[in-house]
């Protein structure tokens, strides 16, 4: 009877072994590994969208002028998403007495404040999209008579993004 427990343990060792050599086998692979001929890829084009600009009426002191901007997507392949328009530089080009041209440029805030909060997308190819800005150039209500006549004109900063 001895030899039986003995028997038992001696099959237990084997299938101990048996066990840890099939897991040595599992964690074991074979590896290929090759390399493909060069795959030909490019970027896409995206030409500058034309902006251009105009303002509604002469302005008086306090009151504020909307601004229209005109935009065109020359692209044929991609649409342009307005990511932002920034307010940039306020230029005098004319003043009655050219000492004034500081105090005057002064006078002048813009604002985005007024614009539809929904950029659009251009379509491709689409031109002459209006985008409104409300209320966009202001001429301060305490602006005083060095101003008058004065012709001016603003800049403004858009970005787009081309987008499929």
């Amino acid at each position: 009877m001895r030899s039986t427990p003995m028997i038992k343990t001696a099959l237990a060792m084997v299938a101990i072994g048996a066990v840890s050599a099939v897991g040595g086998f599992a964690i074991a692979a074979f590896v290929q590994e090759s390399t493909t001929d060069p795959v030909a890829g490019s970027a896409e084009s995206f030409s500058a969208v034309t902006v251009t600009g105009a303002q509604t009426g002469t302005l008086l002191p306090g009151e504020s002028a909307y601004v229209t901007l005109t935009l065109t997507n020359p692209n044929a392949n991609v649409k342009a998403k307005l990511v932002s328009v920034v307010p940039g530089e306020v230029v005098v080009d004319t003043v009655v007495d050219s000492a004034d041209t500081t105090y005057c440029k002064d006078q002048i805030e813009l604002s985005t404040l007024g614009a539809d909060p929904i950029f659009p997308t251009l379509a491709v190819s689409e031109a002459n999209f209006p985008f409104k800005l409300t209320d966009a150039v202001k001429l301060k209500p305490d602006t005083d008579i060095r101003c008058q006549g004065m012709t001016f004109h603003t800049t403004w900063t858009t970005k787009f993004e081309a987008v499929r």
